[in-house]
């Protein structure tokens, strides 16, 4: 079963310790690659929206090589906590 995608980041961000823009459009393609909602843009709303929340946070801010700025998020302990509402395959993954 696949996950919305917000829920997956939010998954996937609980598994590292930080992902930037560029590392999680990555490692969410081989899911989501297909889809219409597969955009950077989409998952930079994705984040935002998440850390309007609180669900996580910036843990750091660079310039990239193409010279765009990049943030690296982490999960909160407010975003852990809403890793329980996952279907029960996805617990422990």
């Amino acid at each position: 079963m696949k996950l919305p995608m917000r829920f997956r980041m939010l998954h996937l961000l609980s598994k590292n310790e930080s992902l930037s823009e560029i590392t999680m459009q990555e490692a969410l393609r081989p899911e989501y690659g297909q889809e219409g909602q597969f955009k950077e843009s989409s998952i930079d709303n994705h984040f935002q929206s998440m850390l309007a929340v609180g669900l996580i946070e910036i843990k750091e801010v660079s310039i990239g090589a193409n010279g765009k700025l990049t943030h690296e998020y982490r999960i909160t302990d407010y975003g852990t906590g809403r890793l329980s509402y996952l279907p029960k395959e996805w617990q422990g993954m």
